[in-house]
């Protein structure tokens, strides 16, 4: 088929061929020439850009120093189903809240024993949102006692009975009062010899068995004066000594009922317990029997929430 606007004269041996013009239009192969440029220069510039964003923000990133993990010793603590238990009294502000996960175990602390977190105890515990229950804490061990009781220290023993050392006390009672003066009903505690047995479980667990033993060991008649109880001077008679789990710590419970002076009838349970970091410890709930049948399942409760806490603070 002819051109009418003619062919082309043949190209030149060493260039290309150029591109067929039409007319009013001008020769394409400086538009090419300048259209590369734009191109190659706009990949130039992206590639300049990535190089920048590379050595500002992605080399600092990965040359940032990162974070230490949390401690794989607390992550089993901080699991445990007591994390959200109420927390502690004013009392006891110097003392560790039961609410802080172990994440948050400050410094001069160290956790509990390995094993001890895995006991969990009675089930009839007072509920973390029970208005009649607070919490008192010391650095290793607590009981929960009735909000409304009012200060008893002047009743309980306070020197161990064993070394006659002297032993922390904290009563707390109602306030109405018997024939003697005490409390209808309240709760003790007591502990001595900070890490006496040390701090390893064998040892801790021999301990408490060894406490077992001699309590079992005792003629009944002389029992009462190793128990705390509202000063029981007949128709005393107590339950077998024997060791319960109770949260991250096991302890001796003895039961027992008596009559005192007044003629009142008692109803009381000791817990005796040396704690996972080997301190030998004691808890008392005590009161009149008219008392704890107006107030059902309220001794038990009392009695049951005793634990160990997650971690002490060192001295």
């Amino acid at each position: 088929m002819s051109n009418n606007y003619g062919a082309p004269p043949p190209p030149h041996p060493q260039q290309p061929h150029p591109i067929q013009n039409f007319p009013g239009q001008s020769a394409q192969e400086p538009r090419n020439n300048k259209n590369l440029i734009i191109v190659l220069g706009a990949v130039a510039a992206a590639v300049i850009i990535a190089l920048v964003a590379v050595f500002v923000w992605v080399i600092p990133a990965f040359s940032e120093p990162q974070a230490d993990p949390v401690p794989a010793a607390t992550s089993s603590d901080a699991a445990s189903s007591e994390a959200a238990e109420e927390s502690a009294s004013p009392e006891a502000s110097a003392a560790p809240s039961e609410e802080q996960g172990s994440d948050d175990m400050p410094a001069g602390a160290f956790p509990l024993p390995q094993g001890w977190d895995e006991l969990q105890g009675p089930a009839n515990v007072p509920a973390a949102d029970d208005p009649l229950f607070k919490r008192f804490v010391t650095g290793e061990s607590s009981f929960t006692y009735l909000a409304s009781w009012s200060s008893d220290e002047t009743f309980g023993i306070t020197t161990d009975p064993a070394t006659g050392a002297p032993m922390q006390q904290v009563a707390r009672g109602t306030d109405d009062r018997d024939g003697d003066g005490i409390s209808t009903a309240f709760a003790f505690f007591a502990e001595a010899e900070e890490g006496k047995y040390g701090k390893e479980p064998a040892k801790v667990q021999a301990a408490i068995k060894d406490i077992e033993a001699k309590l079992k060991a005792i003629p009944a008649a002389e029992l009462p004066q190793h128990l705390v109880g509202h000063k029981c001077v007949s128709n005393f008679a107590a339950t077998a000594p024997e060791i319960r789990e109770f949260r991250r710590a096991a302890a001796v419970v003895v039961g027992f009922t008596c009559t005192n002076a007044g003629g009142d009838a008692i109803r009381a349970v000791n817990l005796f317990t040396v704690t996972p970091w080997g301190t030998p410890q004691m808890m008392g709930v005590s009161g009149h029997e008219s008392y704890w049948s107006a107030n059902p399942e309220l001794l038990e409760k009392i009695g049951n929430s005793y634990r160990a806490n997650r971690w002490k603070l060192d001295g």
